[in-house]
Formats: C-alpha cells, sequence, structure tokens
C-alpha cells in the first residue's frame, strides 16, 4: 500500500496535529495515518484509488497548504 508523506510548515501546535489527523482520516481510502509535529509531517497510508494530490487539496483547505509530498510503496 502506498504511503505519502506531507510537509506542513504550518504544523506547529497539537490543535494544528488533531486538525490535520482530522482531516486525513475523514477522506476515503486511508487505512493509517499519523502526524509528526517536531518534524512537520503527517503521512497517510492509503489505497492507490487515492489520489496524493487530493490529499494535499484537503490539507491545504483545511489551512495546512503542505510544501513537499512524497509518495512510496
Amino acid at each position: 500500500m502506498p504511503v505519502t508523506t506531507f510537509t506542513l510548515p504550518t504544523l506547529l501546535t497539537q490543535a494544528d496535529a488533531d486538525a490535520v489527523m482530522f482531516e486525513l482520516q475523514d477522506l476515503p481510502c486511508i487505512s493509517n495515518a499519523g502526524v509528526h509535529l517536531a518534524l512537520q509531517q503527517a503521512w497517510a497510508e492509503h489505497t492507490r484509488m487515492m489520489d496524493p494530490a487530493d490529499m494535499a487539496a484537503a490539507l491545504a483547505e483545511a489551512g495546512h497548504p503542505p510544501t513537499h509530498t512524497e509518495t512510496t510503496d
């Protein structure tokens, strides 16, 4: 299953981390997700039916636009 990691410079507080987790968990085709506040990163394990660009757009709409996105298989 692919894992997409997002770098989020606006990820500064636990409230930000909670908002990002809520956003990722609310998307379809996400099987697991997490946030690393100190690294300002979030990641999501997802099916191939989920486009990482759609996840990035959802995060941006929630006020946390990614500056870098990387997907690994």
